[in-house]
């Protein structure tokens, strides 16, 4: 059984939450973050050339909170060095008692982790720059190793969004038969 957070640590996360613009207000938070998306425009806030806000919708459905706190994990999280478990995922979307300060407790400390390395490695290649040391080039295969990466990651978020869409078309359907069948049952059609 986890320890509960104290209040000190649970008031410097909701601090630091309530700095970053976002898009809804933050009225009950286990609810506010169960769908990924107010997790989604932090990370945005940080990293904007990482995450895609187009890549997660608003949901009810616990499919769709899932895709979208997996798509943040797969595609955000992972980059910049960490996941969370499924069990931390399952947790936040089903609102558990404080599931969600400690995921952002985490996802802070090594948002921060990154960054600061992240800017140390920047001002390492300006001061290579500054000392006219070029940056060490990537062979023809380690550019094609690159590439691939790259393109199943394409690919992969391509199939994501098209199972997505399919998904959507079933629903969109079904809705289309009820309501001719409603149509024929009132005569209308």
């Amino acid at each position: 059984m986890l320890q509960p957070l104290k209040e000190e640590e649970l008031n410097e996360i909701y601090t630091w939450v309530d700095q970053i613009p976002l898009s809804r207000p933050k009225k009950n938070i286990a609810r506010d973050f169960a769908d990924g998306i107010l997790m989604a425009e932090i990370m945005h806030y940080f990293l904007p050339k990482l995450v895609d806000m187009h890549n997660y919708s608003q949901a009810n459905s616990v499919k769709q909170k899932k895709y979208n706190w997996d798509t943040l994990n797969t595609k955000v999280f992972k980059r910049i060095g960490f996941t969370l478990s499924k069990e931390q995922i399952d947790s936040v979307i089903s609102c558990q008692s404080e599931a969600i300060e400690r995921v952002l407790k985490f996802v802070q400390s090594k948002l921060e982790y990154y960054l600061e390395n992240d800017t140390n490695s920047a001002e390492k290649q300006h001061q290579q720059t500054d000392n006219q040391i070029p940056p060490p080039l990537l062979n023809n295969e380690q550019q094609k190793d690159q590439q691939i990466y790259e393109l199943r990651e394409t690919i992969e978020v391509l199939e994501q969004k098209l199972h997505r869409m399919d998904e959507l078309m079933k629903q969109k359907d079904a809705k289309i038969l009820r309501y001719q069948q409603l149509l024929q049952q009132n005569g209308l059609l």
